[in-house]
């Protein structure tokens, strides 16, 4: 009878988790105007007025005064129109009465997420198979034996380099392997700083080792790293149009890239989707919650997150739905995996947590 009660209970909340259909909603105590300010984005501007800020294109969709959204500048006031039923925003022009005509730099338009907070991985941190790494050059240390360097010291590298270029120090890091299937997916490359041929002359190449400035560093750099040169190709763009994936398309969070123990919003993480999932730059996945699983016995019924813990009970009888508790948005993609900020959360989040395509 209990587990009668129990599936009735799980059937009505199944029907209760409809699929989120991503329709152009304004929050409830949205504004009327609102003015920019420095350090917006395009997709806070949008959370002030939409229960779904990924949808910001719509905001400015169709909208004449606002032909470019990307060009909009911290001072500008925009205001709440509608157009054929939908909301739009629309700027309003601010004229400044002055007795002799001036220019007045506009700026830097506000780019679509915090740039600050994904500088470091846009260009530099990469992921990577450590088997193309086998014969790259390594730093070697110096006459004196120095175990670490900083911004300003000389060390040695091994083999020739180029003086006209500039080069990338970095260390392989943690690999990552697929939660379920356990496949390598690749190895995190992480940049430390860069150097070039010394100018310095006290210090002179041979055959086997070149000198190097230590130009600019983020960390500091260790006797066997990495150093290869600067990828010369790659330029990501500064604005990030979020792009559906279909709810069919899972996948987990595997790492969280800049140092955070407990994920929110604007954290950086790996996920474990990539080119070869036809991932690219901006695709929007749901962060989901897995529920409890669920054992019911004759006398009782017992929710437990990990059946491993009774041996008794092999396979849950239930389990409860997941539930959405944020949103990703994917920045950077290589064949396995794919770097994304988090731009919603509802509560601290943890690796591990499962994806789903976002359809709108």
């Amino acid at each position: 009878m209990k587990l009668k009660l129990i599936t009735s209970f799980l059937l009505g909340a199944a029907l209760s988790i409809t699929a989120f259909a991503d329709v152009l909603t304004l929050k409830k105590d949205h504004p009327e105007t609102y003015t920019v300010v420095k350090g917006d984005t395009l997709w806070d501007i949008s959370a002030h007025f939409l229960n779904t800020p990924w949808l910001w294109p719509r905001l400015w969709q169709a909208n004449s005064q606002i032909e470019n959204p990307h060009l909009i500048y911290p001072g500008d006031v925009l205001t709440l129109i509608w157009v054929d039923g939908e909301p739009q925003l629309t700027r309003k022009q601010l004229k400044k009465m002055s007795p002799t005509p001036r220019l007045e730099e506009k700026g830097t338009p506000i780019p679509t997420i915090p740039l600050a907070s994904i500088s470091a991985f846009l260009s530099k941190d990469h992921v990577i198979d450590p088997e193309l790494l086998k014969d790259a050059p390594r730093l070697l240390g110096d006459a004196i034996s120095t175990p670490r360097f900083f911004e300003g010291d000389v060390f040695y590298g091994q083999g020739k380099f180029n003086k006209r270029k500039i080069y990338g120090i970095y260390r392989l890091s943690d690999d990552y392997l697929d939660p379920v299937t356990e496949e390598f997916l690749g190895s995190e490359l992480t940049f430390i700083g860069h150097s070039q041929v010394s100018k310095n002359p006290n210090v002179s190449a041979t055959d086997q080792v070149t000198p190097h400035d230590f130009l600019k560093s983020s960390r500091e750099a260790r006797q066997g790293d990495l150093i290869l040169p600067i990828p010369e190709h790659e330029s990501l763009p500064a604005y990030f149009l979020p792009q559906p994936v279909p709810v069919t398309t899972t996948g987990q969070i595997i790492a969280a890239l800049n140092n955070a123990v407990a994920i929110g919003k604007w954290d950086i993480v790996v996920i474990n989707r990539g080119k070869r999932e036809n991932i690219r730059i901006g695709s929007m996945f749901s962060i989901m919650q897995s529920g409890p699983e669920i054992f019911a016995g004759e006398d009782k019924v017992e929710y437990r997150e990990d059946a491993n813990r009774f041996d008794q009970m092999a396979t849950p009888d239930l389990t409860i739905p997941a539930e959405r508790v944020g949103e990703l948005m994917v920045f950077k993609v290589y064949d396995k995996v794919s770097i994304a900020m988090v731009m919603r959360s509802t509560d601290i989040m943890g690796a591990k947590y499962k994806i789903q395509g976002l359809e709108f």
